[in-house]
């Protein structure tokens, strides 16, 4: 795979759901992501078309619920497809005790495969760590090594996916069968059939595996019923056209095939490899090339290493590395595991492996005691390829080549190189090359006629034409273009070896064949022709472009020179107008100062009188102004006189009655400090009586107090 592709797109579906349907399906993804698994992990595509895996599993829900599976149904296919994903996350290792025995790596991640499965958890355990060995009649168990059980439980998966895969195709055939949805399909004797083939894409790249191989050769086996068909489809047309169709050579890749599946090839040595004790991926390869040293298609280089070959396809050389190619051929699946899903409670598992466990042991011999149902993977590969182009070559086939315009896969944009690339891949080009191999080029009659017919000379004349065959495809213009190209192909005719004239076309029922260089002659030489034609009309074009050209020179010259006239007139009169104004700014400028004196004198004479008016009228409120102070003076004098005089008076009595009062105060003052020092002289002697009579309280002897 390239680097950005991720596994299954419904594993990232399911896990990028909601909770809530996440918990419906099953308890153990809740809380689940795509890390939590290790057959999905960590991926850098967020999204698809533009739409999320969210967005996507909703789209999916509701596309199988058009076809039936809903409700229970598709809970029991999305449990299903987690049983897968949990037998990703169930590892093993080996076990101390004993080399050649394993134990689980995860107890915790057994059991959810134990819940998801509805089986026991011993039985799985048993199941996934030990294979049953019959011998006779005797059955016993032998354990697996470590790498042993990661290889069964990654077979196991790739079975139950399968399974899974072909049950829903089986779902949707039915619910768009018209056996099953139509009243009257009872009273059909058969039914038409429209089947879809998305076919694998040839791959090569920078390390090829086993898978690569059975792709590529399923591709080369395509290729085959498609180059056949192409060759068909142009045996046809030239039969319908009643044209000789003669030696049509084109790249036949049977040795290819035979190199692959023929019995010496690819898949016998690899089973026989398979088959044989201690068989090895170096001993296989070095088998392959000593029995298939003389096909050109198997490519032995000195620098290969021993598990190292390439083949020649169709497509191109592919170096395959064969590391693994006998472990992966063999179809390792234990029926320990296959009984153990049988016992599965998802009835979608159990019952399809049980169908695919009874069909393997119902399987005939096919030799030397082994069954069908023991087949090799390669063989298996090569037996379903070989049912498809059997169950193809009973239908009439139609192939869409899709190519994609570039990798990054934006719109509009196209990268030749890998265009190509996938072209050639396809087979495209192969089959152009048969379709072109013996008349690379042809053309309906009408096309030919009309781009050929001006390479006659004037008095050419060419037969009548058919108008009513002509309208109705038939043969009405072949005359007209055999005696058009006869004559326009002369030069081109030759003898073959019998002596026949050999035209360099043939002319059939509705379109004409070139042969290899025809058709570019006759191409050259009407290019040569529509020159001639063009030189007339480039001279007719010419005249008519330089006189259209002249006559609009003419008239922007008219226009400038009329710009021009109209400047200079312009300047001029600026330039007049500029100089009469300078001349009446001068004259007014010359009037305007006489009357600037005049007005100045003017002034000055009114300014002087202003200044004696001035003088004047203060001169004389002076006087007016100490006349009235004098007068304001006497008379403010003779009112505040009286007044001052009883004010006198009165601070006058006032002083004597405050002399008076501090006297008073003076005695009063005397007064109080004698009875002070007199009350204190009392005190003391009361004391000293106290002292003098004993027993006796001192306030009793001091007798009774004045108030």
């Amino acid at each position: 795979h390239e680097p950005n592709e991720r596994a299954y797109h419904a594993f990232y579906q399911i896990l990028a759901a909601s909770e809530e349907e996440k918990a419906e399906i099953w308890g153990g993804l809740k809380g689940t992501d795509f890390n939590s698994f290790h057959y999905v992990g960590e991926t850098d595509t967020l999204k698809i078309e533009g739409k999320t895996d969210g967005e996507k599993y909703s789209m999916t829900r509701d596309a199988l619920a058009v076809v039936g599976v809903k409700d229970d149904r598709f809970k029991t296919l999305m449990r299903a497809l987690c049983t897968v994903l949990q037998l990703g996350n169930v590892d093993f290792n080996t076990d101390p005790s004993d080399d050649e025995k394993c134990v689980v790596a995860s107890e915790e991640e057994l059991g959810k495969l134990s819940d998801i499965m509805g089986v026991d958890l011993d039985e799985v355990r048993s199941a996934v760590t030990t294979r049953t060995i019959t011998a006779g009649r005797e059955k016993y168990k032998v354990p697996l090594k470590a790498d042993a059980a990661r290889d069964s439980r990654n077979a196991f998966a790739k079975e139950i996916y399968q399974q899974i895969f072909d049950w829903l195709v089986r779902v949707i055939n039915d619910a768009t069968s018209a056996d099953f949805n139509y009243g009257d399909a009872q009273d059909v004797e058969e039914f038409g059939i429209i089947g879809l083939l998305d076919i694998f894409g040839f791959e090569s790249f920078k390390v090829n595996r086993y898978e690569q191989l059975c792709i590529n050769y399923a591709n080369e086996k395509l290729q085959q019923k498609y180059t056949v068909d192409i060759f068909r489809s142009v045996q046809e047309e030239y039969e319908f056209e009643g044209i000789e169709l003669g030696e049509v050579a084109f790249a036949d890749n049977a040795d290819v095939l035979n190199l692959v599946e023929g019995k010496l090839g690819i898949i016998a040595v690899l089973n026989e490899e398979c088959v044989r004790p201690n068989g090895n991926d170096s001993a296989f390869v070095s088998k392959v090339k000593s029995l298939n040293k003389e096909s050109t298609c198997l490519i032995a280089e000195r620098l290969h290493r021993p598990t190292e070959f390439a083949i020649s396809h169709y497509a191109g050389k592919v170096k395959y590395d064969a590391t693994h190619f006998v472990e992966k051929n063999t179809d390792n699946l234990p029926q320990d595991l296959i009984d153990c899903a049988c016992r599965s409670t998802n009835e979608l598992i159990s019952t399809e492996l049980k169908a695919a466990a009874e069909a393997k042991a119902a399987a005939p011999s096919t030799g030397r005691g082994r069954k069908k149902g023991g087949m090799t993977v390669g063989t298996k590969f090569r037996s379903q390829l070989t049912s498809l182009m059997h169950n193809l070559s009973t239908t009439r086939t139609r192939y869409i080549r899709c190519i994609k315009p570039n990798p990054e896969k934006v719109p509009e944009k196209m990268n030749l190189k890998t265009s190509n690339e996938q072209l050639l891949c396809a087979g495209v080009i192969s089959a152009v090359k048969v379709t072109r191999s013996a008349f690379p080029n042809r053309l309906m009659h009408n096309t030919a006629l009309e781009r050929f017919r001006c390479l006659l000379p004037p008095e050419a004349t060419l037969p009548d034409v058919d108008e009513a065959a002509a309208a109705d495809g038939g043969t009405g213009l072949r005359p007209a273009v055999e005696a058009m190209l006869d004559d326009l192909l002369k030069k081109m005719e030759k003898k073959d070896a019998a002596g026949e004239v050999e035209k360099g076309y043939c002319c059939g029922k509705t379109r004409v064949y070139f042969r290899l260089g025809a058709l570019e002659h006759l191409e050259s030489e009407r290019l040569a022709a529509l020159g001639v034609l063009a030189t007339e009309i480039e001279k007719i074009a010419r005249g008519f472009t330089a006189r259209s050209k002249f006559l609009k020179l003419k008239a922007a010259a008219i226009s400038s020179q009329a710009f021009a006239r109209g400047n200079l007139a312009k300047i001029h009169f600026l330039r007049a107008r500029e100089a009469e104004i300078t001349m009446a700014c001068w004259v007014r400028c010359l009037f305007s100062g006489r009357e600037l004196v005049r007005l100045r004198r003017k002034r000055a004479a009114t300014m002087v009188q202003t200044c004696i008016r001035i003088l004047l009228a203060r001169a004389m409120f002076q006087k007016a102004r100490r006349a009235s102070t004098l007068i304001q003076k006497i008379v403010r004098g003779a009112v505040q006189r009286p007044k001052y005089r009883q004010m006198i008076k009165e601070a006058e009595d006032e002083a004597r009655v405050n002399s008076k009062i501090a006297a008073l105060q003076k005695r009063l003052a005397e007064a109080e400090m004698k009875w002070i020092q007199a009350d204190k002289k009392r005190m003391e002697a009361e004391k000293k009586a106290e002292g003098m009579v004993p027993g006796v309280p001192a306030a009793a002897a001091a007798g009774p107090q004045a108030p």
